[in-house]
């Protein structure tokens, strides 16, 4: 890997970005990044992977990448839950690197100049941010935040997780092609499934510290994190017990190309 002044030159980076109902907050993201990726890369992609969104946003990036060839969108049949977009998304990539990030852009894209760096030097396949420098974040996200770490590694984790849920994560495209097929969680607790079979495949990981700003019209729903979480989490420790985790889960099988059955 090597980077100069101008653009880093050998790396096809592909950015996956998860949304659903972000019409209002995804121009403004994709204008911040880009000028960013122009500067830094040869070559990458920007794939937006939308919910089914009823507010349009998968028109409205459609419409802009008509004239963005680095853009690409792929469109839920129904809606399924982040896990299952960003799994589409990552799987579907074809950069050397594949980077998802939040849709609000809470973390900024300027964090991955160090985490490139990083994996020359360290020789890891995922780079995972944690959120040490925070702002405006409340209360309530801070103790719902620390009672999923909490559960995580009492359910989950055999080695300790720093920050599971930090939308800022860069996988290789052999970590990729290690982790994401091999994953069942549709829903929001994809993240913790991945740090499981990262320490059951023996995937290096490394943590990496980023800026995160709670940006508003940020969504949390309560009701599901208090109930339905915990029961993810339980679900992959039994898929675990069953011997789910040995095999991938076929393209066939994905949620997204079996909806329409």
């Amino acid at each position: 890997m090597t980077q100069s002044e101008g653009k880093t030159c050998d790396i096809f980076l592909s950015v996956v970005i998860p949304t659903y109902n972000e019409a209002h907050r995804l121009p403004q993201t994709l204008g911040e990044i880009f000028p960013y990726l122009n500067e830094k890369f040869s070559r990458y992609e920007v794939i937006i992977v939308d919910d089914n969104s009823p507010d349009h946003t998968a028109t409205l990036v459609m419409k802009q990448a008509e004239t963005v060839p680095n853009l690409r969108v792929l469109v839920q049949p129904r809606r399924f839950g982040k896990g299952a977009s960003v799994r589409r998304g990552c799987m579907a990539a074809k950069g050397d690197y594949v980077l998802f990030m939040d849709a609000d852009h809470s973390t900024p894209i300027q964090e991955l100049d160090r985490m490139l760096s990083l994996l020359e030097d360290n020789h890891t396949n995922v780079i995972v941010g944690v959120r040490t420098y925070q702002e405006d974040e409340s209360r309530l996200r801070r103790v719902v935040g620390l009672s999923l770490q909490i559960l995580a590694h009492l359910i989950v984790f055999r080695k300790a997780v720093i920050d599971s849920q930090c939308g800022f994560k860069l996988f290789s495209k052999e970590a990729v092609s290690h982790l994401f097929p091999y994953c069942r969680i549709n829903g929001g607790m994809l993240d913790i499934e991945l740090f499981f079979l990262m320490h059951a495949f023996d995937v290096s990981c490394y943590y990496q510290p980023v800026h995160w700003k709670n940006k508003p019209g940020s969504r949390i729903n309560i009701v599901r994190c208090m109930i339905l979480d915990p029961i993810d989490l339980l679900k992959i420790r039994l898929r675990w017990a069953l011997g789910v985790y040995i095999k991938p889960l076929l393209d066939d099988k994905q949620p997204w190309n079996i909806s329409h059955h």
